[in-house]
């Protein structure tokens, strides 16, 4: 049990989303959080529905899909390395998701629901702004490299 706290711990601790929080902040995250398994093909979450919950990678290997002109399975991203992350626009906007994500093989997951989040902000007020200003950074980091995969893609079909 407590290898598992420690590891949840070190797997919050190197996030981008909660790099700089502090060691009480960290253990309360812990205790908040749940693991998840999924299986091969299993779905974590659906595109169109309602994001209630961030999900850190803890191991396995997850794709990333959306639905594209007449119903084709677009596959944006594969996701394999330990700490990474999907679901944080829910934290700002707990609208419908933008993507499906699928385990591609035995996956475990740390999932924060924003239920528990709430619960957090609640006892750790200042944190939610280092928090938000963490996911502005780093959806600002995937704008820009979706801005050049465009670029490319209009590159591309100009020049065909």
């Amino acid at each position: 049990m407590e290898a598992e706290i420690d590891a949840r711990s070190t797997l919050l601790r190197d996030s981008p989303l909660f790099r700089s929080l502090e060691g009480a902040e960290i253990n309360r995250l812990v205790e908040l959080s749940e693991i998840q398994e999924y299986s091969p093909g299993e779905t974590v979450v659906v595109e169109g529905s309602m994001g209630d919950a961030i999900f850190l990678l803890y191991d396995g290997e997850l794709s990333v899909h959306i639905l594209g002109t007449g119903g084709r399975d677009i596959t944006l991203a594969q996701v394999n390395s330990q700490g990474a992350f999907f679901g944080e626009v829910a934290l700002a906007d707990p609208g419908p998701r933008s993507a499906t994500v699928r385990a591609d093989g035995e996956s475990v997951l740390l999932m924060l629901s924003l239920e528990a989040l709430e619960v957090f902000f609640g006892e750790f007020a200042d944190a939610q702004v280092v928090i938000l200003r963490n996911i502005a950074r780093v959806l600002a980091q995937r704008l820009r490299e979706s801005n050049v995969l465009v670029a490319s893609i209009a590159s591309d079909s100009s020049s065909a």
